[in-house]
């Protein structure tokens, strides 16, 4: 049987390591937020994504090597793309959840590269968990927190973090605060699940209750100790996979969040209260309220004509948008989708989301331009039997060898230089060069030069979704039919 973590270890840690949870939809930042582009990967207040400022956050309290980040299998290629641009040896530390479970499991995912079974020595590790789709606005602050929250763990306490309520906010949970610990830490008394109006204001006027900012900072055995004490499923999948890989069998675990799992069902916890400004950015009416203002209160991105508005947030990534005497108001336009709310309307959105998945809108999933490891592709144009795509592909990036059952595709070359494998035979297309790939007919399209391949794809055929992909080599490794 698997070595069971113990009793709390009482030596000096002498490792720290950071997990950054970057798999969530974000679905209330619809339309600009998707399944397959959410919140976290989207520059929402700079040029910055949520996640690279996250990731540049973590770095200043966490050496490079240490710091893990667990994302769904689907955003993998994407968040290795973001995080190799501010530091290229964090490309290695990123996990693939197979499907999302939450945040328990993501952070035992994290925690068998951590303190992997059997090394006695790692369940004294210090290990701090932060989300990657919130905005922090004083790093330094921030670190200091985070010192402060790792010498309470150091002690032995498992340590969370605390933001005194700016108003009185329903849609976050409290925390409330106990015995006094010195240096603004407290002991906990309880967690408070998302409350009614009423409760909030009470909570922001008592002084005793903090907004959950969802960050944790632990020894790893202690949280081990806890999965086996209160999830007994979960530390059964931990502990007696024998040498099966852990996410062989992820599919078929909980839906379980860490708060609800483990940390409001254990004692001695602290509660670091925060020094820095914080928010998750959960919605259009938290962009707007810390967005840069003009003189009309507006907040403005994009290619945007607003003539005689106030108190706007009016956001367009696709087309020109247009407002006329709008106040009090919330519109965002991508290509394919445009909302319109009024601020007090903003956490009804997710009842947009689930409405469009009922109908099974392709709006959920994607945006018209999806990336994907070997470059990009847009949908121009599509219609019963034909959709009609602009492919981009990397200097040196080839897409899998594939075949289709249901279309045939045709490929005019616009920029760059295609090396193109049709039926075992390859050749080179330049510039205005086009070539036909008939169905059930194997074939790979890579870019052998120095810059960007572009071409025009028309799909014809019965059939068009991306799930008719048959793949039978991948260099990025995939093993799913998707969009190749």
């Amino acid at each position: 049987m698997p070595k069971k973590p113990g009793a709390p270890i009482s030596v000096q840690a002498t490792a720290r390591h950071a997990v950054i949870l970057a798999g969530g939809s974000g679905t209330r930042l619809w339309p600009l937020s998707r399944t397959l582009f959410p919140k976290q990967l989207l520059a929402l207040n700079g040029e910055m994504t949520l996640l690279q400022q996250t990731v540049t956050r973590v770095l200043g309290a966490f050496a490079p090597e240490n710091i893990w980040v667990v994302t769904n299998e689907e955003h993998v290629f994407e968040v290795r793309s973001q995080i190799r641009a501010i530091n290229p040896e964090l490309n290695a530390h990123v996990l693939a959840e197979p499907t999302a479970r939450n945040t328990l499991p993501a952070i035992l995912l994290a925690l068998d590269r951590i303190a992997p079974r059997g090394d006695a020595a790692a369940l004294g590790t210090l290990v701090g968990v932060f989300p990657s789709d919130h905005l922090v606005a004083d790093l330094d602050a921030w670190v200091r927190s985070v010192e402060q929250g790792l010498a309470l763990a150091e002690a032995g306490r498992f340590v969370t973090f605390g933001v005194t309520p700016a108003k009185p906010e329903t849609g976050y949970g409290y925390i409330e605060r106990g015995d006094a610990l010195g240096g603004g830490a407290f002991d906990v008394r309880q967690f408070i699940e998302k409350p009614r109006l009423e409760k909030a204001l009470e909570f922001v006027r008592s002084g005793r209750h903090y907004w959950n900012s969802g960050m944790f900072v632990f020894r790893a055995g202690e949280f081990l100790s806890a999965v086996e004490r209160f999830e007994p499923k979960l530390w059964d999948w931990w502990a007696d996979r024998g040498d099966r890989p852990m996410a062989q069998s992820y599919a078929g675990l909980p839906n379980i969040s860490v708060d609800y799992g483990i940390v409001e069902k254990i004692g001695g916890i602290a509660v670091v209260e925060a020094k820095f400004d914080w928010d998750d950015l959960g919605n259009w009416e938290a962009v707007y309220r810390l967005g840069k203002k003009d003189a009309g209160g507006n907040v403005i991105q994009g290619d945007v004509l607003a003539l005689d508005c106030r108190d706007c947030l009016l956001i367009s990534k696709g087309g020109k948008l247009a407002a006329v005497g709008m106040s009090n108001m919330i519109m965002v336009q991508t290509r394919d989708a445009t909302l319109a709310c009024p601020h007090e309307g903003v956490q009804r959105v997710k009842e947009i989301v689930t409405m469009l998945k009922a109908q099974g809108s392709q709006l959920v999933e994607n945006h018209l331009t999806v990336k994907r490891p070997w470059g990009s592709y847009s949908v121009l144009e599509e219609g019963q039997f034909y959709k009609i795509k602009r492919i981009e592909v990397s200097p040196g990036a080839r897409l899998s060898l594939q075949m289709h059952h249901h279309r045939s595709e045709h490929w005019v070359v616009i920029a760059g230089t295609a090396l193109v494998e049709i039926g075992g035979e390859e050749r080179l297309l330049v510039e205005n060069q086009a070539v036909d790939i008939g169905k059930a007919t194997t074939h790979r399209l890579a870019n052998p030069g120095k810059v960007p391949l572009e071409i025009i794809e028309i799909q014809s055929g019965p059939y068009l979704e991306e799930d008719d992909i048959v793949r039978f080599d991948d260099v990025y490794g995939r093993v799913k039919q998707e969009n190749s």
